[in-house]
């Protein structure tokens, strides 16, 4: 049983050292740990619920988490964003809208720029329409 829990240690604190884990998941994986213990005792009617309240507990965490991380909040990304579509960071998305289909409109795919420069217009304009909805909620 010590091996074990010394395992489960050591890959909790790679976890939190790596920043695979967050100290807000702890919770959770330890209710996980501990039904795994009971269960392993013999008391498998406590160690089963609690296995089972403590993986959907830290799925739903996880993937709350997940959402925070992939969030494009970096600032140059946004920089970028508006320098291709030329709008400002004060902008609404109706302003935003309106210079990414001025810019559509006027990509020539005769010069071989087409598909490739509407592709990064229509990223830039979702990103920039990501964040204003971001900063409104």
């Amino acid at each position: 049983m010590i091996p074990f829990l010394l395992l489960v240690a050591a890959g909790i604190g790679w976890g939190l050292w790596s920043g695979k884990l967050m100290p807000k998941q702890l919770l959770p994986l330890a209710l996980v740990i501990a039904g795994a213990v009971l269960s392993l005792r013999g008391a498998w009617l406590l160690g089963l619920p609690a296995i089972g309240v403590g993986v959907f507990w830290f799925r739903g965490m996880t993937l709350r988490l997940s959402k925070l991380r992939q969030i494009p909040s970096s600032e140059y990304e946004l920089a970028a964003a508006r320098w291709l579509l030329g709008v400002s960071a004060n902008d609404d998305a109706e302003k935003i809208k309106a210079r990414h289909k001025e810019l559509v409109t006027k990509s020539d795919p005769e010069r071989g720029d087409g598909d490739e420069r509407k592709r990064k217009l229509n990223e830039a304009r979702d990103l920039l329409l990501d964040d204003l909805k971001r900063k409104k909620d």
